[in-house]
């Protein structure tokens, strides 16, 4: 299988995902917008709103923290199942420590490691913020665009050696 097949295999499945989040994010404001409809009809429309709202980021914070449960306790099995064998294996996450570790440090790398809950809603909540200001996204762009360039060019030449 060439690269090109490649790139369109992930890019489907990237298509396939962001479609997925916008249906499941477009039927999240559905139903906020049901639940305020139905309170404002017994309610002041601002109370709607604030129990709307309050509700949304309580199901947005219980999100979050099963996220932050999952990843902990596959983290804890995971490292049960390296101590009994003994054994480093070489997984995609090691790779991706030994090369954040150089640009980050060690500090850094073996905190993330530790506190991967408290990593992944960091991310998440960082997301957001990109994804809700069009100038904090444009900064980002402007300042990570060079760099990204030269990545991406970086792993177009790897593909195209080692043919």
């Amino acid at each position: 299988m060439g690269i090109k097949q490649k790139l369109i295999q992930v890019m489907s499945l990237n298509v396939v995902l962001w479609l997925l989040m916008l249906l499941v994010f477009s039927g999240l404001l559905l139903c906020a917008a049901g639940v305020y409809m139905l309170l404002a009809a017994r309610m002041t429309p601002v109370q709607a709103m604030l129990i709307t709202g309050g509700a949304l980021i309580v199901i947005g914070a219980i999100l979050m923290l099963l996220v932050g449960l999952a990843t902990s306790s596959s983290d804890k099995t995971s490292k049960k199942k390296v101590k009994s064998e003994g054994t480093v294996q070489h997984t995609p996450d090691n790779l991706l420590e030994g090369q954040l570790r150089p640009m980050l440090g060690d500090q850094a790398t073996d905190w993330a490691k530790h506190h991967s809950g408290l990593t992944v809603a960091t991310a998440l909540t960082a997301g957001v913020i990109i994804a809700a200001s069009p100038r904090v996204r444009a900064a980002m762009m402007g300042a990570i665009g060079p760099l990204f360039t030269r990545k991406v060019m970086q792993a177009v030449q790897q593909f195209t050696d080692h043919r």
